[in-house]
C-alpha cells in the first residue's frame, strides 16, 4: 500500500533527486568560483563544461518524459532529472558524454524513452503526439541553450574565462541541438517525422520503415557510428553551430577561447 508521497509519485512522476542537486551545485558553484577569480585553468573549465553538459542532457529528457506523461504515458525515472534514472541511461547519458569528451563535439543523446520511436498502438497517441513528445527534448534543449546565452550576456566583459567557459557550452549545446535535429534513425529528429511517413498508427510499417525502426532501437549503435564518422561532418556542424551562437549574441573570440581552454587532450 502506497503513502502520500508514494501516490504524488505515481500520479506527477518523481521529485528532484540529489544527483540532480548536485550537478546542479557543481556547475553553479563552479561557474561562481571561475567568475569570481577564485578558479582557473582547464580543469575547472572542464568540469563547468562538462557539469553543464549533463544538466542539459537530464533536462533534455526531462522534456521527452513531462510531454509524455501530459498525453498518459507512464512516468519515468527522466522526471526527476536524475541522469541515473533516465531511460537507458547508457545511450541518453554516458555515450554522449563520452563522445563529446573523445570527439570535441556535442553529441545528443540517443532515443530512451520506450514508446517514442515510431509510436507503436499500444501507446495510443495520435501522429502529432508523438511528435510532440519527441520533439519536447529539444525544446529543452533550446530552453537551456537560451539560458546560457544569458549568462554569458549578463556575465562581466572583465570575467573573460567565464565568458569564454559559457560561450563554448553555447557551442556544444548548440551542435548536438543540430545533430539531433537530423532524421536519422536513433535520433529525436527522426523521431519527429516517422509518424508520418507510413500508414495509420494501428497499421504495420512497410518493410524499410521497419528496418529503419529497427536501427532507432539500437540507438547507441548509431550514435557509435555517428561518432566513428564524425570527421566527416565536424566542419559543417561547426559551421551550422557557430551561426547559432552568433544569433545568440556570442563573440566568436569567446567561443575560440573556450573551445581551447576545456581541450585537455
Amino acid at each position: 500500500m502506497r503513502d502520500a508521497s508514494g501516490r504524488a509519485e505515481g500520479m506527477g512522476g518523481p521529485g528532484l533527486s540529489p544527483n540532480a542537486l548536485l550537478i546542479g551545485l557543481i556547475f553553479c558553484g563552479v561557474g561562481f568560483g571561475i567568475g569570481a577569480g577564485a578558479l582557473a585553468g582547464s580543469g575547472a573549465a572542464f568540469v563547468f563544461l562538462m557539469s553543464g553538459w549533463v544538466l542539459g542532457l537530464c533536462l533534455h529528457e526531462y522534456g521527452h518524459a513531462r510531454a509524455a506523461l501530459s498525453w498518459g504515458l507512464p512516468p519515468t525515472g527522466a522526471l526527476s532529472l536524475d541522469p541515473l534514472r533516465a531511460p537507458n541511461p547508457v545511450v541518453t547519458m554516458l555515450l554522449p558524454a563520452l563522445f563529446t569528451v573523445m570527439g570535441g563535439v556535442g553529441f545528443p543523446g540517443g532515443a530512451g524513452l520506450p514508446g517514442r520511436v515510431g509510436g507503436p498502438p499500444e501507446a495510443g497517441l495520435s501522429r502529432g503526439r508523438q511528435s510532440a513528445v519527441a520533439a519536447a527534448g529539444p525544446a529543452m534543449s533550446v530552453l537551456f541553450l537560451v539560458v546560457l546565452a544569458l549568462l554569458y550576456a549578463l556575465a562581466s566583459p572583465g570575467a573573460e574565462t567565464l565568458r569564454a567557459v559559457l560561450a563554448v557550452s553555447v557551442l556544444f549545446q548548440g551542435t548536438a541541438l543540430v545533430l539531433g535535429l537530423m532524421p536519422i534513425p536513433g535520433l529525436d529528429g527522426y523521431g519527429i517525422v516517422r509518424p508520418w511517413l507510413s500508414g495509420p498508427p494501428a497499421s504495420p510499417p512497410s518493410p524499410p520503415w521497419a528496418f529503419a525502426d529497427r536501427m532507432a532501437r539500437h540507438s547507441g549503435l548509431v550514435l557509435l557510428g555517428l561518432f566513428l564518422v564524425s570527421a566527416a561532418f565536424t566542419r559543417p556542424l561547426f559551421r551550422a553551430s557557430l551561426l547559432l551562437t552568433d544569433l545568440l549574441g556570442i563573440d566568436l573570440a569567446d567561443v575560440i577561447a573556450g573551445f581551447r581552454l576545456v581541450r585537455l587532450w
